[in-house]
């Protein structure tokens, strides 16, 4: 089990820079340290947290997998690391919306 948290006090957001509107965060994310389990990922406030999720379908054994799966992950497959990947929906008051997308 591995689980990461995080809290302090004061109120919403608390973040800096481009963060310091962001209200909230959820989400999965894939980390390098867990090939084989999903993270869910969770901010509220000042509370951050990362939990372990689901295994991702792609290190699970394609005989293993339901009847029709192939056909939904189609959208986000990628030959060179299946469905692993990053999607975290953010929420906050007048976010800089280029700062949270840029690289």
């Amino acid at each position: 089990e591995w689980k990461v948290k995080s809290g302090g006090g004061g109120g919403e957001g608390g973040g800096v820079g481009a963060l310091a509107a962001l209200l909230r965060v959820k989400g999965i994310a894939w980390l390098a340290t867990q090939r084989s389990q999903q993270a869910h990922v969770a901010l509220a406030g000042t509370r951050f947290t990362v939990e372990p999720g689901a295994p991702w379908w792609a290190a699970v054994e394609r005989s293993a997998w339901p009847r029709g799966l192939e056909a939904d992950l189609a959208a986000v497959w990628a030959e060179t690391h299946g469905d692993r990947r990053t999607e975290l929906v953010c929420i906050g008051r007048e976010l800089d919306h280029a700062a949270g997308s840029s690289r």
